[in-house]
């Protein structure tokens, strides 16, 4: 098992992107429904961060973020609008629970003498695809991120430290065909026995919902195996996007 995990919740339909309406629904529970901190409360890092594409495209070049404060009164497709142009985070750090005054996401405390929880939250989406690896799952080989027509759909977008640099054309540059890399088969392994699974598509999305744990979770399988998303904040995604969804693991 490795020393950092994180989930991301995906739409199954790797094409789907919602529209800025759910994405302030969404954000709105999120807030009202205590899982994310309201901006004046303490123990907590938060900001919407605007990614904009990059001239020289490179996995080592950074990839421009503008940061944005959240605003206090609810959040409004307007809002969204204005800074989602290219790919945007809406990201909710949270150091102390308790000071931060959120629920915490999972069904869970692994270490509960060891402190107050510290997890991240946030939404990442894009007009491309993300695509994310880690050390169960595995790149998406280049030879199967071709158009029809030979063009190249894969490309760097460059470094951020919200999403990885890795980004896949979502319409070919070339002859503007659509690409949909849910038919992708992508075998992920287990993070604690090495198993193989199928999951169509991969690690690769539009919209996601990520929780990252960092090296808060539990070490020991048997435990680990029951550290899962509360159903509550499952609704939200049920309620607010509404696509069938798969939950990937990374670790590493």
């Amino acid at each position: 098992m490795g020393v950092a995990y994180c989930l991301f919740i995906v739409p199954q339909d790797r094409t789907f992107r919602p529209d800025s309406r759910q994405v302030a629904n969404l954000a709105n529970a999120l807030r009202e429904g205590g899982w994310v901190p309201l901006p004046q409360s303490g123990g907590h890092g938060s900001n919407a961060l605007e990614l904009l594409p990059t001239e020289s495209k490179g996995g080592f070049t950074k990839q421009p973020v503008v940061e944005h404060a959240f605003p206090d009164a609810a959040i409004s497709p307007a809002w969204i609008d204005s800074i989602r142009g290219h790919e945007m985070a809406l990201s909710w750090s949270v150091q102390d629970v308790q000071e931060a005054k959120v629920e915490y996401p999972f069904t869970f405390d692994p270490w509960p003498e060891s402190g107050s929880p510290y997890f991240d939250i946030r939404t990442v989406d894009g007009d491309d695809y993300f695509s994310e690896f880690a050390e169960n799952i595995p790149w998406l080989e280049g030879t199967v991120l071709k158009c029809t027509c030979g063009a190249q759909l894969a490309y760097e977008s460059g470094w951020s430290g919200f999403a990885g640099s890795r980004r896949i054309h979502r319409k070919c540059p070339d002859c503007g065909r659509a690409f949909d890399p849910s038919t992708l088969t992508c075998e992920i392994q287990d993070g604690w026995t090495g198993e193989p699974q199928i999951i169509m598509g991969g690690l690769t999305f539009r919209f996601a919902l990520v929780i990252n744990c960092g090296k808060y979770f539990p070490h020991e399988e048997e435990r680990f195996r029951k550290f899962k998303p509360r159903n509550e904040l499952l609704a939200l995604w049920h309620s607010h996007i509404g696509v069938p969804f798969d939950q990937i693991d990374t670790v590493g």
